[in-house]
């Protein structure tokens, strides 16, 4: 569970974040917990309208990685946030983290070796989350013929302008809140048209189509609003996706094959107890 400040996600704080050259304002409504790649806010901007809004901050302050078990062992233990840490990781020569295997390398016992490991540790964990950041944007970015129907709409992205002392301005990115939803795990199956069922699955299934893997469809990123009578089904959370960049064919259809957004579906889908009449709609 991540080190949080008292009060500091609370109800009426608030957070800046630099876009464009511009400052916008954040009042915060309440925080989707439990924060696991980012912080999730339901916020509000006058800049951007009367409506509520989602921040996701790829803060690794805050990063589920620095407690992978919820008991530390010796071999997991819990990397808990620090300032020092966090000014010797900024400190650090640019490509001094390279892969994992540094961080498991045996270490000389003294204090200096100590020191250096731990801001190694925390330039892995903001390569984390720079690369959630990353993926994301680049997702939505990708996407964006479905953007305000399939999936939100992206509105925003920047950095935040910590509220207390920090080494780093966290990425950020604010999205199109998706109000009166109900996600897969808790929606009725009767309440759905079967036309609607249909949809999600070509949805996931277009993914690919524009370079993109989901890579974490599961009951709770798939929301359908209004929760009652749903006319829309909205896939959410891209920070764990797969983005094709330099990748050759053989490599992305390997990727294709291994996050396999549609074979993710169709098993959530037969849990939920859903069965897609259409003959038409594949899932891959």
């Amino acid at each position: 569970m991540a080190d949080i400040p008292p009060g500091m996600f609370s109800a009426g704080q608030r957070i800046s974040l630099i876009a464009s050259e511009r400052t916008f304002t954040f009042t915060i409504d309440r925080p989707f917990m439990p924060f696991t790649k980012s912080v999730v806010l339901l916020v509000r901007s006058q800049e951007l309208g009367p409506d509520p809004v989602v921040l996701k901050m790829y803060d690794p302050r805050f990063l589920d990685e620095r407690f992978p078990l919820p008991v530390p062992t010796a071999l997991n233990p819990h990397r808990h946030w620090s300032l020092a840490a966090e000014r010797a990781a900024a400190a650090l020569p640019p490509g001094t983290y390279k892969d994992e295997d540094q961080l498991y390398a045996e270490l000389p016992d003294d204090p200096q070796a100590h020191a250096e490991r731990t801001a190694l540790w925390e330039a892995y964990f903001r390569y984390l989350s720079t690369r959630c950041f990353k993926d994301e944007k680049m997702a939505y970015e990708n996407l964006r013929v479905l953007q305000g129907t399939a999936i939100p709409r992206l509105l925003l992205t920047g950095v935040i302008i910590p509220p207390d002392e920090r080494a780093i301005q966290p990425p950020a990115i604010v999205l199109e809140y998706v109000p009166d939803a109900v996600s897969l795990r808790d929606v009725s199956i009767e309440a759905v048209d079967a036309d609607l069922w249909t949809t999600l699955v070509r949805v996931v299934d277009s993914f690919t189509t524009y370079d993109v893997c989901h890579n974490d469809i599961n009951h709770n990123n798939i929301l359908f609003t209004p929760r009652e009578h749903p006319k829309r089904v909205v896939v959410i959370d891209f920070g764990c996706a797969a983005v094709r960049e330099d990748e050759d064919d053989e490599t992305w259809e390997e990727i294709k094959f291994q996050t396999g957004d549609g074979r993710r579906l169709q098993w959530v889908l037969q849990r939920k107890g859903v069965t897609i009449a259409d003959k038409d709609s594949s899932v891959a």
